[in-house]
């Protein structure tokens, strides 16, 4: 029995194999080339996602390892991105427009019009009132689009590629718990914040928990999963909270990917943030004869690969590699807000600035504060966690970035806690991979669950507390000056 676990990310789709010992077998990865404009647009084309979905399982699918193994693909898994949009024919499944990406801020007018409904927005769905979310790129999307007929629909992007895989309208409800019309309450959906987007929630796909059997997959482009059954869906970030194995109270993670994700699993009630933070379902699950449920708090950082890559763009380093190789900053500092701020600022038109120049100074110093940029936006979720009274320990951290050693000591540097490298790159597939395995195996519990793989690197904070917190009051203050440029 194998799981194939499917993770549509925002740059690339990865295809995982997990075996029946939690052990990979086979992997694979398909780009996905993602488009942004100076208007605050960032986009990818509908069928580009799709055929990343299709790539990836098929490379992963003809491996020597999966072949090797001998086994054979009981269920399928799916992550996603869970703030991108787009518009799509609900009966013949061809998309409608470009995808929305998380990143897009072009519904920030929406948002600002709304803010005297903040507390309440705040009390029900947990969430700030900002383009990040999903309602108000609905909104925008259906003013930009106003001929749609009446057979379209609009919604994240894991309806539109289940609908597709299986023919089944539904999103599960830790992706809804990210839209602004979900009731982190009665995890439902709310009519009377779907009133404040001018939506109606009859046109909302169907609710379902992380770990249900969806459908059996039956798309022509897909015949070698043909039959096969989708037993778990859930958005990207729970999805690795899950993996590793954040389970209890305080228990936290941060996913360094296109942004960085910092999530703290708060238990099984709804804590809403007095700091700044979001508050959204990591899962509900079926475990035997119950339903478990979890939640967390989180914070974003915008630009992590995003922000290097930007600096191999234009020519800062010539690579990511390059990155433990870079000097000291000597008291450059850069606030790397190039897709604006997230929590707990919530400025989505904020942009970077760098500060501390001299005339000795190189590239090499200005990349090198970008990367302490990055760290630092870290530690500022991790102290507003702890002012809402949530203790953090230790800092599990996954994702392409976690490479550096550099950026790794700097996060433990300045949030003044131990940080410990989950072992494998690929967390939130093997998340996805844990839902389904539940979903097949009703007998079993998440403490049942098999690790992924041995071993962790592990980095402990070398700078002195006055140290970290003299760093911090200096970017701080950069930040919250360039917050608000447009």
């Amino acid at each position: 029995m194998a799981i194939l676990a499917l993770d549509q990310g925002t740059s690339a789709t990865k295809a995982l194999i997990v075996g029946d010992d939690g052990q990979v077998i086979a992997s694979a990865s398909a780009p996905l080339e993602i488009s942004h404009s100076q208007v605050g647009a960032s986009t990818a084309k509908a069928e580009d996602m799709w055929q990343s979905i299709i790539t990836a399982a098929k490379a992963a699918i003809d491996s020597d390892g999966f072949k090797k193994s001998k086994q054979k693909i009981s269920a399928v898994g799916l992550a996603n991105q869970g703030e991108s949009i787009l518009a799509w024919d609900k009966k013949t499944g061809t998309a409608l427009s470009e995808v929305i990406i998380w990143q897009d801020s072009r519904s920030s007018e929406y948002c600002t019009k709304r803010q005297d409904k903040s507390d309440l927005v705040l009390s029900k769905s947990g969430l700030a009132i900002d383009p990040y979310f999903v309602a108000p790129k609905i909104l925008w999307l259906k003013e930009f689009l106003p001929n749609l007929s009446s057979q379209a629909v609009i919604t994240t992007t894991d309806t539109w590629l289940i609908s597709r895989l299986t023919g089944a309208y539904v999103t599960d409800r830790a992706t809804a718990s990210r839209t602004l019309l979900f009731d982190l309450h009665t995890k439902d959906w709310s009519q009377e914040l779907a009133n404040i987007w001018q939506l109606d929630i009859a046109n909302l796909p169907t609710l379902i928990n992380n770990n249900q059997i969806i459908g059996e997959i039956n798309h022509p482009d897909l015949l070698f999963l043909k039959n096969i059954p989708l037993a778990a869906a859930i958005v990207d970030q729970p999805a690795a909270l899950l993996a590793e194995e954040c389970f209890t109270q305080g228990s936290a993670k941060c996913t360094f990917g296109t942004g960085a994700f910092l999530l703290v699993n708060i238990g099984d009630k709804p804590k809403i943030s007095k700091n700044g933070l979001a508050t959204s379902l990591a899962w509900q699950i079926n475990l035997k004869s119950t339903v478990s449920s979890a939640y967390y708090l989180d914070g974003q950082v915008f630009t992590a690969a995003t922000a290097i890559a930007w600096l191999v763009d234009n020519q800062f380093i010539t690579n990511a590699n390059q990155i433990d190789s870079l000097p000291d900053a000597d008291s450059v500092i850069t606030a790397p807000g190039f897709a604006g701020y997230g929590a707990p600022l919530w400025k989505p038109n904020a942009k970077a600035a760098i500060a501390g120049l001299g005339l000795h100074h190189t590239k090499s110093h200005i990349a090198r504060s970008v990367v302490n940029g990055i760290a630092a936006q870290v530690a500022d979720l991790l102290t507003a966690i702890t002012q809402d009274g949530v203790s953090v320990s230790t800092l599990k951290v996954d994702g392409g970035l976690t490479q550096s050693n550099t950026l790794m000591q700097m996060v433990a540097d300045l949030a003044q806690i131990d940080v410990e490298l989950y072992p494998h790159p690929d967390a939130t597939a093997i998340g996805v991979a844990n839902l389904a395995t539940l979903a097949i195996n009703p007998t079993l519990t998440l403490a049942d669950l098999k690790p992924a793989s041995k071993g962790a690197k592990n980095f402990s904070p070398k700078w002195s507390t006055d140290q970290a917190n003299n760093y911090l009051k200096q970017w701080r203050k950069l930040q919250l000056v360039t917050s608000d440029l447009t």
